[in-house]
């Protein structure tokens, strides 16, 4: 194979855009359901920072006490997206009772990945707080969606990873990083191979993570399956509790507006150890 041949299929790889149906039909979608959701459930904007990109769309149930917290991260390979293109999630999560929390954080290239996953951390040790106002005895369960999954779970991992999250939940993820470094991908991220192993949680110890569930669409690139599986079986292997669903006619973009009622509000699904 020519090195130009080469070079484009690693690019595919990695584009989850060249796998979906209409990727731009997608966010366009996704992004009208949030502005109209914002105009009639207005969030709180919290900040966690002095960055403009250091905020979060916190939106809270219009009666009683909420439930239970889910914070997700947005996705955009660490550099694009904000935290209005998830906004629109929140619908499912108020009308089940619980508090739903979009995030910002900073982007590349004028933040390294590092930066962010410990700007990610900030946010939800102010959503802790702010959650401990609100409902003591509520849960907060991270979740993410491509580098948000990414994100998510290494804020859990390491010696200054997050703790009491009640679970994990992933959507569509990408969780080893050295296959990045030589795609389009890594121009704005400048990852050299030792710092995109430090990076991929598949690289590190997985040992006393939070229940996981993950979840695929049927229609993500197969490079985004095998790592999910391979994260599948590396948590059980560390004797986590995971559980791996794949929605069928979904892309990497549409599987967002498909997710509805999982994980199960109560967290039961997310702790489910076997998979589908």
């Amino acid at each position: 194979m020519a090195d130009s041949d080469a070079q484009a299929a690693r690019d595919r790889a990695y584009s989850p855009s060249l796998w979906a149906r209409s990727f731009e039909a997608s966010l366009a979608r996704q992004a009208r359901r949030g502005e109209r959701l914002r105009e009639r459930h207005p969030p709180r904007r919290l900040s966690y920072g002095p960055g403009a990109q250091q905020g979060i769309n916190l939106f809270l149930p219009t009666t009683g006490k909420p439930r239970g917290l889910m914070v997700f991260l947005h996705g955009g390979y660490w550099q694009e997206l904000d935290a209005s293109a998830t906004d629109f999630m929140a619908a499912d999560w108020l009308e089940a009772g619980w508090a739903f929390a979009s995030v910002d954080y900073p982007l590349a290239p004028q933040a390294p990945i590092e930066a962010i996953v410990e700007a990610c951390r900030r946010a939800v040790a102010v959503l802790q707080r702010e959650l401990g106002e609100l409902n003591a005895e509520a849960p907060l369960h991270l979740g993410g969606h491509s580098a948000g999954a990414h994100l998510a779970l290494a804020s859990c991992l390491g010696d200054t990873g997050l703790v009491g999250i009640g679970s994990l939940w992933l959507i569509s993820g990408i969780y080893d990083l050295r296959p990045l470094v030589e795609t389009y991908i890594n121009a704005p991220l400048g990852l050299d191979p030792e710092r995109a192993e430090e990076l991929s949680p598949l690289c590190q110890s997985l040992a006393g993570l939070p229940p996981l569930q993950l979840v695929l669409g049927e229609f993500d690139p197969p490079a985004f399956h095998r790592q999910s599986e391979r994260l599948d079986e590396r948590v059980r292997a560390a004797g986590g509790r995971c559980r791996l669903t794949e929605l069928k006619d979904c892309d990497h973009f549409d599987i967002l507006e498909r997710l509805g009622s999982t994980p199960d509000r109560s967290g039961k699904d997310a702790s489910a150890n076997e998979s589908t």
